[in-house]
């Protein structure tokens, strides 16, 4: 069952980055297309995501004492 569980989260986590990338690509266009101030806006969204994202992967860490590693994107 725990496993079933950090499996979820791992997957969560990745949907969390692959929508991280997605809105800074639009950061990047807003600020281009001079919309600075709504890709101000977005950016601040965007921390918020990778404040989450770390969360889940430092909460399921320690949940299972420390043995497992943050994985890297490509794995």
């Amino acid at each position: 069952m725990a496993h079933s569980l950090h499996y979820h989260i791992g997957e969560s986590v990745r949907a969390i980055e692959a929508e991280i990338e997605r809105l800074l690509d639009v950061v990047d266009t807003l600020k281009a297309a001079g919309n600075d101030d709504l890709a101000s806006v977005i950016l601040a969204q965007v921390h918020r995501l990778i404040g989450a994202a770390v969360a889940l992967r430092v909460a399921t860490a320690e949940r299972s004492g420390g043995d497992r590693i943050v994985r890297n994107k490509a794995e």
